[in-house]
């Protein structure tokens, strides 16, 4: 009889304790998310109160309604192609760049269900290197695991807010003109020519090409025209890649402006137009691909002058 209690008592037993890790683990969810409530500077109206390479994204949540007509998404390389000022005093186009630093293909799909739940712009730029940035499937695979666990646990991503919230710290003002960060540094490109014209295609990975389109899908639900830009980078973009990209533009019907293809024709002068060596342009650079977009905007759609 003893031997048989025995047997009976150890499944049970093993039971339980599943029962207990399952019951922690979703208290342990539930005070996460309670945290991620408190300390959401979405919700507290503080786009300050985040890592440098959020504030942008940030900022763009916590923008009232319905107040933008043009969105320029992207990583660094978003940051540095379009001023919206420049758009506003030159054309009276409303536009934000929200760029975020180091921004992933998973960052800027979640960033743009997110946009567009709360703005309803005519155009929405997408600047390609979020997308093209030569990167391993794995690599890939893991940045998106850990944005799918940042979203769904935000107090991860904004761990640090309590110190603000608390006053033990003042956080540095957000003061960037909606999204764009004038770089005025030059710092020259003496490299070789990097745009030969070629019939290869560049690799870009599978994750990246399915939240390319996820993002166009979206787009294309909230009635958003989707419209591909590569910023000039001899650091980044290469004929092949241009030609992967074009690709899925044309068999999408999107337009597809990639400035390393038209750098001749604005004029981009790699001795004067960079201020990291052909990483990124700087303000002088940034005119040029400014205006280019101002006439292609003002000639393809019928944006309200808001001067």
């Amino acid at each position: 009889m003893q031997d048989s209690d025995v047997k009976k008592t150890k499944p049970q037993s093993k039971k339980l304790r599943w029962l207990e890790i399952f019951g922690f683990l979703i208290v342990f969810a539930v005070v996460l998310k309670v945290i991620s409530y408190v300390i959401d500077p979405i919700r507290n109206d503080r786009p300050d109160m985040v890592l440098p390479r959020d504030k942008s994204v940030t900022a763009a949540l916590t923008e009232k309604k319905d107040t933008m007509d043009v969105l320029i998404v992207g990583d660094s390389e978003a940051m540095v192609v379009a001023s919206p000022k420049m758009m506003m005093e030159e054309a009276g186009i409303e536009a934000y760049n929200c760029n975020q630093l180091g921004q992933r293909s998973f960052d800027a799909y979640l960033f743009v269900r997110k946009i567009l739940d709360k703005q309803h712009p005519q155009v929405m730029i997408l600047e390609t290197n979020v997308i093209a940035q030569e990167t391993l499937l794995k690599t890939e695979a893991l940045m998106t695991n850990s944005a799918l666990v940042n979203e769904i646990f935000p107090v991860i991503r904004y761990h640090s807010n309590w110190r603000y919230l608390s006053g033990l710290e003042k956080p540095e003002p957000y003061d960037v003109e909606k999204g764009f960060e004038a770089v005025e540094v030059v710092d020259p490109y003496n490299g070789d020519e990097y745009m030969f014209e070629t019939e290869k295609r560049g690799y870009i990975n599978g994750i990246a090409m399915f939240n390319l389109e996820q993002i166009r899908k979206l787009c294309e639900e909230k009635g958003v025209t989707l419209v591909l830009v590569t910023s000039p980078s001899p650091v980044n973009m290469s004929y092949p890649v241009h030609n992967t990209l074009q690709d899925y533009a044309d068999e999408n019907n999107l337009d597809y402006i990639d400035f390393n293809v038209l750098k001749d024709e604005i004029g981009i002068d790699w001795s004067q137009d960079t201020g990291d060596a052909g990483d990124h342009i700087n303000i002088y650079g940034c005119e040029k691909t400014t205006r280019y977009l101002i006439d292609y905007l003002n000639e393809n759609y019928d944006l309200p002058d808001h001067r």
